[in-house]
This record gives C-alpha cells, structure tokens and sequence, in this order.
C-alpha cells in the first residue's frame, strides 16, 4: 500500500517508542517523505518516518 493513497482516512499508526509499539487512531492528513500528520479528536500529531511500523487503514 502506497500511503497517499490512504490520505483522508481513519488509520491506526504503530509507531516505534523505546523498547514499545504504541498505537495511535486518527485521520491522516498529510504525508511526505519525513513526516506525517495525524488529526485526532483534540490534536494534530507529527510523527516522523523512521518511528512508524505500520499504517493501517480502519
């Protein structure tokens, strides 16, 4: 799956913090080639490319 193509939906984004995997839901809003934007309820998070395992569209 190509991550634009998941721009505008709800995901789950498992990103990399230490020695855990923590989850995050939201709507992805933007993507480049070093970062992402997650909209969630109350924030808008960053996260950058080489901390997230996986993205997956719910």
């Amino acid at each position: 799956m190509i991550i634009n193509e998941v721009i505008g939906t709800k995901v789950v984004v498992h990103i990399q913090n230490g020695t855990q995997v923590v989850l995050h839901r939201g709507v992805l809003e933007q993507a480049d080639a070093h970062f992402i934007r997650l909209k969630k309820d109350t924030e808008t998070i960053y996260f950058t490319m080489t901390a997230i395992v996986a993205i997956h569209p719910v």
